[in-house]
């Protein structure tokens, strides 16, 4: 459970970031346009975040290794997982299926989504979702670079506002968020770049015991889906429903669509329909 509730705050974080860039660019009257800041792609190696059962939040060093193997910096799940009970795909409807049997551990540079969101008092907005992943050296140790960049288009009566969030965050090699950093561009001026304390939370460290803490999805059935990326035709639709989290109702439901071939959600929805809230993010490109 604990574990869980870290995950959903991984969530919750991306998503706080976008609803206070809305407000930023809700309170402005200035309409003229500006960059959005978005980075080109990088290597090597969000969707979302996966790791094994453990209540230990730094490595100490007297643990056996077997506590602490590498873990993939996309899913947070060591690269030398494999299940010997994989579940065949699709599976049986009401399945659950884990994220880890689902994608495994893809090794990615980057993951773009085209996003809107419906916020219950303020004005619709839509945007671009980017993420970077680089394995880097920061003194002296090796980090996880994890750069979120969110351009956001709030609707207004002429042109709307434009305006840029880059989250720079660093974590250790077992999901230990280290140190993050923040620039906010409006209409062409740096509002914000600062740097923030480590969030409380973390991607989950590994234990010796061999399970994986990994976000189980409902099968529900196939949908045919079009995304900027392409047309799914035989997506297979899964389910969540949050219980768990003070940021959200317990009404709150996440949609995600999987196709074969393809390592991060095709498109993935959340609506609280309690706090009237509505996020639709749809794959736009990834490699």
């Amino acid at each position: 459970m604990k574990q869980q509730q870290r995950f959903r705050k991984g969530i919750a974080c991306i998503l706080l970031i976008i609803v206070i860039a809305t407000l930023i660019a809700a309170g402005c009257t200035d309409t003229r346009s500006a960059g959005q800041g978005g980075q080109s792609p990088v290597t090597p190696p969000t969707a979302l975040s996966t790791a094994r059962q453990t209540d230990t939040v730094s490595p100490v060093p007297t643990i056996p290794a077997c506590a602490y193997p590498p873990l993939n910096p996309w899913t947070w799940v060591p690269e030398s997982y494999s299940s010997s009970g994989k579940t065949a795909l699709p599976p049986a409807p009401e399945t659950l299926v884990s994220k880890a049997d689902l994608l495994g551990t893809p090794s990615l540079n980057w993951e773009e989504y085209e996003y809107s969101q419906q916020i219950k008092g303020l004005p619709d907005s839509s945007g671009t979702s980017r993420v970077t992943k680089t394995v880097e050296m920061n003194n002296g140790l090796s980090v996880i670079h994890e750069n979120h960049t969110y351009g956001l288009h709030v609707e207004g009566d002429t042109e709307g506002i434009w305006d840029a969030t880059m989250d720079d965050m660093y974590y250790d090699t077992y999901g230990n968020m280290q140190s993050m950093h923040r620039r906010v561009i409006k209409d062409g001026s740096l509002l914000e770049d600062r740097d923030y304390p480590p969030a409380d939370m973390n991607r989950g460290t590994p234990d010796c015991t061999g399970t994986i803490f990994s976000p189980a999805y409902t099968y529900i059935g196939t949908d045919s889906i079009t995304v900027p990326a392409g047309t799914y035709p035989d997506a297979m639709k899964y389910f969540q429903k949050i219980t768990d989290d003070p940021d959200y109702s317990k009404n709150t439901t996440i949609t995600y669509w999987f196709a074969r071939g393809v390592p991060i959600p095709v498109k993935w929805v959340l609506e609280d329909h309690d706090k009237g809230l509505l996020f639709t993010y749809e794959l736009n490109g990834w490699r």
